[in-house]
Order: structure tokens, then sequence, then C-alpha cells
């Protein structure tokens, strides 16, 4: 799945439980909440002490405010990620242009710059290109996440299993 279908996806089926959308349509219908519209914009005005918001959907308009609540999600990206696992694991593994691991959609393998697959390094979610939706995934549905997830612990399992025994310390 690529970033149109997450997008696609995620508008359709994603968001507030209906009360909470509830709450906030009261909320803007009190004037206490505003919506600004698509690939907004914001900047601060110090010497005011307010944000200035603007919407390129909304041309001519803007909404100024005290205060500014960030509620957008960022785009899942190995390359922009603080996590140090997963910035080790970006200089070492195959990435898309989007930012994103690449990986072998059939078991999860973590995929070397030149396309081969780790024999023992694996990945899952939404930092990989073989990203399975599992928003509405419920116990019993056989849903493409939990193939996903199943394919590749069979596979990691199959890699412990070729691993030689060693014998513990002291034993």
């Amino acid at each position: 799945m690529g970033p149109w279908w997450h997008g696609f996806f995620s508008y359709l089926a994603s968001g507030p439980p209906g009360p909470r959308l509830r709450r906030l349509l009261a909320l803007s219908r009190a004037g206490v909440v505003r919506f600004v519209g698509a690939d907004m914009t914001v900047t601060a005005d110090h010497e005011r002490g307010l944000f200035r918001a603007h919407s390129a959907s909304v041309p001519g308009r803007y909404t100024e405010a005290a205060a500014l609540v960030e509620a957008r999600l960022p785009a899942p990206t190995v390359d922009r990620s603080a996590d140090p696992l997963l910035r080790a694991l970006r200089a070492e593994a195959g990435a898309t242009p989007a930012g994103l691991l690449a990986v072998d959609p059939d078991d999860g393998r973590v995929l070397d710059p030149t396309g081969r697959p780790h024999p023992r390094l694996f990945a899952l979610g939404p930092h990989t290109d073989a990203r399975a939706s599992g928003a509405f995934a419920r116990p019993g549905t056989n849903a493409p996440a939990f193939r996903q997830n199943d394919a590749t612990a069979r596979a990691a399992l199959l890699a412990l299993r070729a691993l030689p025994v060693r014998a513990a310390p002291g034993g």
C-alpha cells in the first residue's frame, strides 16, 4: 500500500469516534474551535502574542488565536525518525524515496540497499513499505495485518531454528 492508499483509507476510516466528533462540532458552533482548511500554514506574531493560520484551500481568510493545538500525524519515515534504533537500521537497510524501510512483502525481512533480504532482520509497521492496514483488524477476521504478522513470525521462527545452538554459560 502506498502513501495515496494510506491517506485515502485514513480519510475514510480514521478519526475520532462519533461522540468526540459531535463535541468538536459543538465547540465549533460555539466559536471555541475554528477549522482552517487544508495545507494550513501557521506563523507566530511574537509582538502580539498570537498565532496566525491560513489555508491555501480558503484564500483570503485567516484565523488568529492566542493558543495553537497541533494535532496532525506526521508521515511515517525512517529518515526523520529520532529513534536511534530506526536510524541505525536505516543506515544498513534499503529505503524507498518516501523514507520507508524496504522489506520483503512476503515475510517482512529487511532489504539491504541492493534489494537482498537480510537473513535475520525483520520489520513490520508504518515505517516499512509493506504496511498492512490494521486499523479495523478484529480477532478472528484473518485481516491483512494478521496475515502479514503471521508470515513474519513464521519466517523469524525458521531463521531462529537455523541458528546454531550454543551452550548456556556455565552449562
